[in-house]
Parts: structure tokens; C-alpha cells; sequence
């Protein structure tokens, strides 16, 4: 004989079977909205019934934002997989609740046929490590432990073109702003929401908004100009703008001295333009404009930060000296680090990959402390040095805000 269930059509009435390693592990911790969004998608996908965020808002009484950030939350901590199936719709993706218990004590061995890659853009090895390359060239720093690991599921996660986060981390550095991880996520995440997946719809959409865009306009129309203004050009304006806290007027004032010129060109107006501000300074007529005072706190932190790097520098080197090991391990980490990005790139083919790469990066941990700890050193030696732990030395918080430090140092120059 044939055995069946009756089919319940009101789902309310079947029981969710959510796991003790939940409860006991992850709830604590983890945000309201986090939670409730956990325990809606299990009772989902336990019935095989579809859930989009439209859905998850309205069910739970919480925002599309708060939706987004709770998926976020849970593929940060591993308990989830979210893949985009269709580039041009990056806020449409399917998420995969992933089997606690088999993930933290489970051992699956690799497949070997890889299935195909659903992110709408993949990269090799190389090109992979080129793009990591090129984002510590960009931010003038070394990516930090599980930095590559990020970007690597901004790939995977969310279908990114690797041009487009090399952008962000472009955006926010010539911005002044955070070029750490968490913050350059935040602008890829803003940038999706507004439909920009390209590299070219990013820069699109930067020139329109960018502050200074009728500036530059205004400034190459009066030269006599019928383009867009270079990046050399922009930068050397950008520094009339922000440092000189040189009026418009003052510009276009500078710009007609070229008339009596064969070749109008931006140096000439901008030697008038540095001519004039000597003289304003030897005049002792200097105004602390808000930018002359931002230009004057940024130069602090560039100096802070040149200090704290020589340090940070001079203890590696003590501590390389003293223990050769550890900068094997060092290397190794990072290398370790690079391996579980690519794991990751590969989606359920790399599962297995990503655990043995991670309990290898534990037993590296483990193994620099005691090393560390046997020579007299602090288990964070080999840190970088800070004088604000908050900022990093930026004056601006992880999520774009000015530090409070920043307003001390404001206030000295203000003295």
C-alpha cells in the first residue's frame, strides 16, 4: 500500500523545526529584525513556499532596508547563501538556509564535477587577485584578514562587476571619506539599489551628483572649452573649491585674464589664482573658511597617520628580527585569506575548501600568539598603530560620519 500526508492547505498549521545550534549560538546576539526574518525564511522554506523581500517586509512590520540588512547579517555569519540570478534585478536573489549543524561539524568532500556558477560574474585566480591588487593600490593600505574574503562575496553574493567595486573603493578614498570594507560595502549595496551595475552607469550618475559638477562646467565653458573637464583638471580645481576656499567669482574672474593669452589653459589660471592667495597670506587677510579648516585637519591625520605607519613598521621589523617565523605565518595568513576568496567565488564547489582554508587560518592565529606571547610581545603586536582606534586615523567613522576626534583637532586650528 501507498502511505501519504494529508495535504494541510493552511500552513499556519504545521510546525517550524529550527535548530538548538540557533537558538543557543546565534539568537542571543543577533538583531531583532535579523532573528524574525530567520524564523519567517525557515517557516518558508520549510513548506517550499516562496518569499521575496516585498513579502518579508509587510509579514514582519519592518522596512525593505531592514529586510536587506537582515539577509546581509546572516550571510556575514554563514547561515545563509544569497545568489543573483539576474544582473540587471541585483535586489532579486534566492537565499539558501544553510544546515547549521553539518556546517560547523560536518565534513562534505569537494564534487567533482563544479556546478555552474550562478553570479553573473565570475573571475579566475589571477584577474581575482589583480582586483585585489588594485584595491590596496587605490586605498594605499594592505587589505585586512577577511577583507578579500568581502569582496569576494560581493562578487558571488550579490553579482557585482569587480569594476564596479573597484569604483567604490576609488569613490571613497578621493572623497575623503572610509576606504574600509564595511563602508565601501555600504556604497555598492546604495549604488545596487539604484540600479547602477555597471562601471559606466556608476560614473554617470557620480558626474551628475558631484558637487563640484557645475563648477567644472562653468570653469571650462569661460576657457572656452566644449568638453568634460579631465580628472588632472578636476583635481586641480578641487583645490581652488576645498583648500583655497576660492570663491566662483574669484574663478571666473581668473579665467577672463586669459583672454590676452594664445593658449588659455587651467595652470595659467590657476597661477593667478596661488599668486593671489600668497599675497592674501602675506597680508595676513587668510579667512578659516570650513574648507580651509578640513584641508588643515586633513593634513593632521596625514601626518598622524605617516607617524603611527613608521611605527607600526619599526616594531614588524623587530618583531621579523626576533621571531622569523612569524613572518612566514604572516604571509601565510594572507595567502590563506586570498584562498578562501576564491573558495568562495566558487560557490557550493568551494564549501569544503572554505572550512579547511578557515581551520588553517586558526591554527596560524594559534601559533603566532604562542610565538608572540613565549618572546614577550602583546598577542596584537603586529597590529597597525592607531592614535583614535574609532577612526583609524581618518576622522571618519565606518558609516560616513566625522569622528569626534575630528572636532578636537578642528578646535586647535581654531585657537
Amino acid at each position: 500500500m501507498s502511505v501519504k500526508k494529508q495535504d494541510v492547505q493552511n500552513y499556519y498549521l504545521y510546525d517550524t523545526e529550527v535548530e538548538n545550534l540557533f537558538i543557543s549560538e546565534y539568537m542571543p546576539s543577533a538583531p531583532e529584525n535579523a532573528v524574525k526574518l530567520y524564523l519567517l525564511a525557515l517557516m518558508h522554506a520549510q513548506q517550499g513556499l516562496p518569499l521575496d523581500d516585498a513579502q518579508a517586509a509587510k509579514k514582519l512590520g519592518i522596512g525593505l532596508a531592514a529586510v536587506a540588512d537582515a539577509w546581509d547579517y546572516w550571510r556575514e555569519k554563514g547561515l545563509v547563501r544569497l545568489t543573483v540570478k539576474e544582473p540587471k534585478r541585483p535586489a532579486d536573489r534566492e537565499a539558501e538556509l544553510l544546515n547549521i549543524r553539518e556546517m560547523m561539524y560536518g565534513r562534505r568532500a569537494e564534487p567533482s564535477v563544479q556546478p555552474k556558477d550562478s553570479a553573473p560574474f565570475t573571475l579566475d585566480d589571477e584577474a581575482f587577485a589583480k582586483l585585489l591588487r588594485s584595491i590596496e593600490s587605490v586605498t594605499g593600505r594592505l587589505l585586512e584578514a577577511r577583507e578579500p574574503e568581502e569582496v569576494a562575496s560581493w562578487i558571488s553574493d550579490y553579482g557585482m562587476d569587480p569594476e564596479v567595486i573597484l569604483l567604490g573603493y576609488k569613490y571613497s578614498n578621493q572623497k575623503g571619506k572610509s576606504n574600509r570594507c564595511r563602508y565601501v560595502g555600504a556604497i555598492l549595496k546604495d549604488w545596487r539599489a539604484k540600479g547602477l551595475v555597471s562601471a559606466d552607469q556608476v560614473e554617470d550618475s557620480l558626474a551628475a551628483s558631484d558637487r563640484h559638477y557645475e563648477f567644472y562646467r562653468a570653469v571650462m565653458k569661460e576657457l572656452g572649452f566644449h568638453r568634460n573637464a579631465t580628472e588632472p583638471e578636476k583635481r586641480i580645481m578641487d583645490t581652488w573649491f576645498d583648500k583655497m576656499g576660492v570663491s566662483l567669482d574669484e574663478v571666473m574672474d581668473a579665467c577672463r585674464k586669459t583672454t590676452g593669452i594664445s593658449n588659455p589653459n587651467l595652470n595659467y589660471v590657476n597661477s593667478i589664482l596661488t599668486a593671489r592667495a600668497a599675497e592674501k597670506e602675506a597680508a595676513g587677510e587668510e579667512k578659516l573658511t570650513e574648507e580651509n579648516i578640513f584641508s588643515r585637519v586633513s593634513a593632521l591625520y596625514e601626518q598622524i597617520r605617516q607617524e603611527n605607519a613608521e611605527k607600526t613598521e619599526r616594531i614588524r621589523a623587530e618583531v621579523f628580527t626576533k621571531i622569523p617565523r612569524i613572518r612566514s605565518i604572516v604571509e601565510e595568513t594572507k595567502n590563506t585569506g586570498i584562498a578562501i576568496s576564491r573558495a568562495m567565488l566558487r560557490g557550493g564547489a568551494g564549501s569544503a575548501a572554505v572550512i579547511r582554508e578557515k581551520e588553517k587560518i586558526d591554527a596560524l592565529n594559534k601559533e603566532k600568539a604562542r610565538l608572540l606571547a613565549a618572546a614577550g610581545y602583546a598577542p596584537n603586536a603586529l597590529d597597525t598603530i592607531y592614535s583614535c582606534a574609532k577612526c583609524r586615523d581618518t576622522g571618519i567613522l565606518e558609516d560616513g560620519s566625522r569622528c569626534s576626534c575630528f572636532k578636537e583637532k578642528a578646535e586647535l586650528i581654531l585657537r
